[in-house]
């Protein structure tokens, strides 16, 4: 039985991990957003894009602990699934109409 509760802990460790990551890709996305003015609207297209994505999974993996005492409950998972479809339809807006990705400044990288 071992087994079960590492495995158990090992879901629970990667669902923080990925809600940290988006707690950071919020941060990074408003910097490279910032730091792709100068290459066009499609570029800044896609840092909105990931930035809704990162609000989206911030509030689908949001800890209990978090969400106590706060109404955040009620259209938790309502806000997540809109502000990822919001981040699926500027993608693709922008993919269709540039003819695939633009040319983006990663900072980071």
């Amino acid at each position: 039985m071992m087994l079960f509760k590492t495995i158990d802990n090992l879901f629970v460790g990667t669902k923080y991990g990925v809600w940290g990551m988006s707690v950071l890709g919020i941060v990074f996305s408003v910097v490279l957003a910032l730091a792709n003015f100068g290459m066009g609207i499609g570029a800044v297209a896609i840092f909105i894009a990931t930035f809704c994505l990162s609000i989206s999974l911030m509030l689908l993996l949001l800890p209990k602990g978090l969400e106590k005492g706060k109404k955040i409950n009620k259209y938790k998972y309502g806000t997540a699934i809109l502000l990822g479809v919001i981040a699926l339809s500027i993608t693709g807006i922008v993919y269709f109409t540039n003819g695939g990705f633009p040319e983006l400044n990663l900072l980071f990288a």
